[in-house]
């Protein structure tokens, strides 16, 4: 199971409601043997840090530690499941526990991001 890759944003819910794909700062997810960034639409890097991942929970546990852009000095604490070209990471937008599944809480404000692979990409 490799994370490492170029990955686009193809849904994403907000307490279990649809955000549109537009309104999402993230055009592309890049994750590169321990350290990740976001690129804006203009494929300018605008967040990036380094990212651990816990597989021996259920579900895999995500600790994405912020380094630079406006979360710097933060640790957002994630979970993911990994289908073959798609990665869906659910975050828990309070930053105060790990979520323990991707279904909204009213005690936990959760974003879920589904990202497909960028196949164009894979090689580089």
């Amino acid at each position: 199971m490799t994370l490492d890759g170029y990955w686009v944003p193809v849904g994403a819910w907000v307490a279990g409601e649809v955000v549109p794909i537009a309104e999402l700062r993230v055009a592309r997810f890049v994750l590169q043997r321990g350290a990740w960034r976001i690129e804006d639409q203009q494929r300018q890097v605008v967040d990036r840090g380094e990212y651990r991942v816990d597989a021996g929970t259920d579900p895999k546990g995500l600790d994405i530690v912020a380094r630079e852009g406006p979360n710097a000095g933060r640790t957002m604490l994630a979970i993911f499941e990994l289908h073959g070209d798609l990665l869906t990471i659910c975050y828990d937008l309070d930053g105060a526990e790990r979520p323990q599944g991707t279904e909204p809480r009213d005690d936990q404000l959760l974003l879920m991001i589904t990202y497909a692979r960028e196949a164009a990409r894979l090689s580089s």
